[in-house]
């Protein structure tokens, strides 16, 4: 046998050169995140599905926010009740003032004793006490109301990340705990 040209040689033309790789192997994402719920519920909507491609902050599922907008209606109505709370308690404040103020000019006056004008400073001491619980039930109270609204506004499941749905594992009208995948 003649032995091979090693050379080959063609006419030049211009174009894409393509390069063929392949390779068997497992394919793995970059970066995986597990998304779960923060709170409990019932699963009312499932937006997205497998292989799906989301974008951060993409609404993915609803939980059935009835029980949180109760909660978040119940804060308010008690925030309500602790400012009617202050204002009683301010009323009372101004009265005990008053009559303190009476029992002290009839006093300087020599017209009542000095136990009635200690009982008059200390009923306007206890009302100017109320006066500060009144105030801090109402933090209190606002306080109890934003954590209702933020489990509310926990009921809405966004992406986390822009990327690619690779597992879903819920169903509408499934329910799901806190801190659960």
């Amino acid at each position: 046998k003649a032995p091979k040209d090693p050379y080959r040689t063609a006419a030049v033309e211009q174009g894409d050169l393509t390069k063929t790789v392949s390779a068997s192997g497992t394919l793995q994402a970059l970066v995986t995140v597990e998304v779960g719920s923060q709170i409990s519920g019932q699963i009312k909507q499932v937006l997205v599905d497998f292989n799906d491609v989301v974008v951060k902050g993409q609404v993915m599922a609803i939980l059935d926010p009835q029980t949180y907008v109760s909660r978040v209606r119940q804060s308010q109505a008690n925030v309500n009740v602790s400012g009617a709370s202050l204002k009683q308690a301010q009323a009372n404040a101004a009265k005990a003032k008053a009559d303190y103020d009476r029992a002290k000019f009839l006093f300087d006056k020599g017209i009542t004793a000095q136990a009635a004008l200690d009982t008059a400073k200390a009923a306007h001491l206890v009302a100017l006490a109320n006066v500060e619980a009144a105030r801090a039930a109402i933090s209190q109270s606002q306080a109890a109301m934003s954590i209702n609204q933020l489990d509310l506004g926990r009921t809405t499941i966004v992406a986390p990340i822009a990327g690619i749905v690779v597992d879903r594992q819920i169903e509408p009208g499934q329910t799901v705990a806190a801190s659960l995948s």
